[in-house]
C-alpha cells in the first residue's frame, strides 16, 4: 500500500470533519437566528438579497446565492406566510413573478443581524489581511473541488 496514498485519506478524512464541524455550527447558529429574528440563514440571505434591489425574479435570487430555485420558491413562500415579502407579475411578462422586500422585512434587515457568528467576525476581524484572503480562498478552492456549482446546475435540470 502506497503510503502518501494513505497519508492523503488520512488528510481528507480530517476535511470532512472539519466540514462537518462547519456545517454543524451554521446550523446551529441557524437556530439562533430563527429564535431571535424568526428567520432562518437562508430565510435571512434572501432577505437581504432583496434589500439590495426594487424587485426581482425568483430565479435570479437562486442564481445569486446559489440555490435552487425549488429551494428558493420554498423559502420565498415561508418569507410571504411572515409578511417580510410580496409577490408581484412582471408587467413585461406576466409569466414572471417578482419578489419585493416588505416593510416589515425592511425593518429586520435594518437590525443588521448577522449571517455569520459574532465569535467568528471577531476572530475574522483580528487575522491580517493576507490571511483573511487565504481563507476566502481556501474555502473557494474547496467549494471548487466538490463542484458545488455543477451539483446545482444538475438540481436545476431536474425541475
Amino acid at each position: 500500500m502506497d503510503i502518501n496514498n494513505n497519508n492523503n485519506k488520512d488528510l481528507s478524512e480530517e476535511i470532512l470533519i472539519t466540514l462537518r464541524q462547519i456545517v454543524r455550527a451554521m446550523s446551529i447558529y441557524s437556530k439562533s437566528l430563527d429564535k431571535h429574528y424568526g428567520l432562518t440563514a437562508p430565510q435571512l440571505i434572501i432577505l437581504q438579497e432583496l434589500s439590495h434591489s426594487n424587485q426581482i425574479a425568483i430565479g435570479e435570487i437562486a442564481r445569486k446565492i446559489s440555490l435552487s430555485q425549488a429551494t428558493a420558491t420554498d423559502i420565498i413562500n415561508r418569507l410571504e406566510a411572515k409578511g417580510l415579502v410580496s409577490r408581484t407579475k412582471n408587467s413585461l411578462d406576466r409569466r414572471q413573478v417578482l419578489i419585493k422586500i416588505t416593510l416589515n422585512g425592511k425593518n429586520i434587515i435594518n437590525k443588521r443581524p448577522s449571517l455569520l457568528q459574532k465569535e467568528f467576525l471577531i476572530e475574522f476581524d483580528k487575522l491580517q489581511k493576507w490571511e483573511q484572503h487565504l481563507l476566502l480562498s481556501s474555502v473557494e478552492r474547496i467549494a471548487s473541488m466538490m463542484k458545488t456549482k455543477d451539483y446545482l446546475k444538475d438540481s436545476r435540470k431536474h425541475l
